[in-house]
């Protein structure tokens, strides 16, 4: 029998949705090989993790604010701290699962001084509307250190073969389903008239088109009404959200929450301007909704259009009225929209079936096979 492979996964995002990627990956990963985890110590998964006897934690105090972070980056205790790790785990190969300031530095120290092979998860191919200017200058330092990628969309495996990254280098896995979400009520949720729309709040999501799209849907079916549930500036949408039927949760959204909300949804609207994926479509599938989205980026890669949500053209309020007053006045295509895409998702988006395309990648890696 080939010996297991020993996998240090590294992310220090403290929470949301990239963490949850991770610890998906992570979880199933340890099925089939030996896996380590860096992590934020302050992470809001760490309690979790802790009695996981099949991940071996190594948590890092990455301090807090930008401040902390900084000085913390600097402090000589903290890369004692990853050279014990290292010299205690010795792993086959480093993933480093998400974007993060830190990673310019992380991933010389692997390559360069460990000399590891390291793979990098990129979420975002293309850098949305709006993101900082110091995490947009850190993390195209970083794409320049790995040798070997992963990206959810063959879109995105575009996108990077033509600046120049190799094809062979780059493995294509779709996002995974969030399905642990389904277990977050325990009682019963009916669906409302209600449509959702969920995550962040940020310029590339396309909040402000959704809600010019609301008046001839809010006049010709008044007992419906829109959620915003996520953090983030809500400031430039004021105008827009004086209706009452407009319910918002401005903050970040615990677990048990997200799957309340999306109990409590029949319509999930993602009318991004820009997207290379969304973690929110695998979410909404997991719930068995009807979803609208957007053609960009990689979000066609996701969704056949009329089978598994409706996708609609960017920055089109039109349109995405015309989609809203069908799936509302359609409940049966609203509902078989939603079981396609259930079904959709248990059978393609598993995170086993995801952890052993990693694992074959990783083999190949190892091999020296390109």
């Amino acid at each position: 029998m080939e010996p297991k492979i020993k996998i240090l996964l590294i992310c220090l995002t403290r929470r949301g949705g990239l963490l949850h990627f991770h610890d998906c990956l992570a979880e199933s990963l340890s099925a089939l090989g030996i896996v380590g985890m860096i992590t934020a110590e302050n992470a809001e998964h760490i309690g979790e993790l802790r009695m996981n006897s099949e991940i071996q934690l190594f948590p890092l105090n990455t301090g807090t604010g930008k401040k902390g972070t900084i000085q913390r980056l600097l402090h000589p205790a903290t890369w004692l701290r990853i050279i014990q790790v290292f010299m205690h785990f010795r792993p086959d190969i480093v993933h480093i699962t998400s974007a993060q300031e830190w990673n310019p530095f992380l991933g010389f120290f692997v390559r360069f001084i460990c000399r590891k092979p390291l793979v990098y998860t990129m979420h975002d191919v293309v850098h949305h509307e709006g993101t900082p200017r110091y995490f947009r200058i850190t993390e195209s330092i970083f794409r320049k250190i790995p040798r070997y990628f992963v990206v959810m969309t063959n879109q995105g495996k575009e996108i990077l073969v033509s600046q120049g990254f190799l094809p062979e280098r780059i493995l294509v896995v779709p996002h995974g389903i969030y399905d642990f979400f389904t277990q977050g009520t325990k009682e019963a949720v009916l669906a409302k008239n209600e449509i959702l729309f969920f995550g962040r709040i940020e310029l590339y999501k396309g909040l402000d088109i959704l809600l010019k799209a609301l008046p001839p849907v809010f006049e010709k079916h008044p007992d419906w009404k829109l959620h915003i549930a996520g953090g983030g500036d809500l400031e430039p949408y004021r105008p827009y959200l004086t209706d009452q039927r407009i319910q918002i949760t401005n903050r970040f959204v615990t677990d048990e929450e997200v799957a309340a909300f999306m109990r409590q949804a029949s319509i999930v609207a993602l009318p991004y301007l820009s997207a290379s994926q969304s973690g929110v479509i695998p979410t909404a599938f997991a719930f068995h909704k009807a979803i609208i989205a957007t053609k960009v980026g990689g979000i066609p890669d996701m969704i056949e259009n009329r089978k598994t949500g409706i996708l609609i053209p960017p920055h089109d309020v039109t349109a995405l009225t015309q989609a809203l007053l069908e799936l509302i006045e359609h409940p049966v295509l609203r509902e078989k929209i939603g079981e396609n895409g259930y079904v959709f998702a248990n059978e393609n988006l598993g995170w086993m079936a995801i952890a052993r395309k990693h694992l074959d990648f990783y083999h190949r890696i190892l091999s020296k096979s390109f």
